[in-house]
């Protein structure tokens, strides 16, 4: 992807503060676009916002938290009073997070965890989506990826709650291309699994799948047949979110390093 092919487009990433997130607006700036870095951590957010202008982008950091709707309306209409316009959306975060939900086996689980998984894992993407898409479809025109995790297309122990969640949110995605499409808007999601430079946002999990063999994210690692690192994940949201996807809606591209192969 040349550099530049984003110059003037204005992007908006949520979960920006760390890991992929911070590795997806770190590339849409040096594609040339401004990097609205959005996350809940003010002190780490405008950090990375000085890391990229350093580094010779665009960036300017705005508080958001996926998990609340009003948070997500408010941050849309300050970037719109801001710039008056939104060409992407990428939507990462909340569904690794420290303080999110970590794997559990479906017995083990009680009925508060299960609305919190789907909060983190699909209904944080709703949020964003309600509060953005609007003004991409007034605008006829813009571009939004959401990020989440290759367990909503490969059924895996330990996350029928998470892959279920995002599942549910790569459906919806493939009826919104549709919707959304009429007014000129694509929308496209990237999932992964193990990512070998995102370590810490992995929670330890239930003690059986711990137990399990070597562990559950050492059996990720051994069955993978190439390293993933949040930058690879970025090169795909970028893919995605740039014009040389204009013809592409309503996939999900999984950055899994071959550790399963989908049809």
């Amino acid at each position: 992807m040349s550099e530049n092919v984003l110059t003037g487009q204005i992007a908006v990433v949520t979960g920006a503060t760390a890991y992929i997130g911070r590795a997806c607006a770190e590339k849409l700036a040096a594609l040339g676009a401004h990097v609205v870095v959005s996350g809940r951590n003010r002190s780490k957010g405008e950090a990375v916002a000085a890391d990229i202008v350093a580094a010779g982008g665009s960036a300017s950091y705005e508080n958001g938290d996926l998990s609340q709707v009003e948070s997500m309306q408010q941050l849309a209409e300050r970037v719109m009073r801001e710039h008056g316009r939104i060409d992407m959306l990428v939507v990462s975060g909340a569904g690794a997070s420290h303080d999110s939900q970590a794997f559990r086996l479906f017995h083990e689980m009680q009925a508060e965890h299960w609305q919190q998984y789907i909060e983190a894992h699909w209904l944080s993407r709703v949020y964003s989506l309600q509060a953005f898409a609007p003004h991409m479809r007034s605008a006829r025109q813009g571009s939004i990826v959401l990020v989440g995790t290759d367990a909503g297309r490969v059924a895996t122990v330990g996350e029928s709650m998470i892959g279920g969640a995002t599942g549910g949110m790569m459906q919806m995605s493939r009826t919104l291309s549709r919707e959304f499409g009429r007014d000129g808007v694509r929308i496209n999601v990237v999932s992964v699994s193990f990512v070998s430079d995102a370590i810490p946002r992995w929670q330890s999990g239930s003690q059986a799948l711990l137990d399990s063999h070597d562990g559950m994210l050492k059996q990720l690692q051994k069955r993978m047949l190439f390293d993933v690192r949040c930058e690879d994940v970025a090169q795909a949201v970028a893919f995605f979110a740039g014009p040389q996807a204009r013809a592409i809606t309503g996939q999900t591209l999984s950055v899994n390093g071959g550790l399963s192969t989908l049809g």
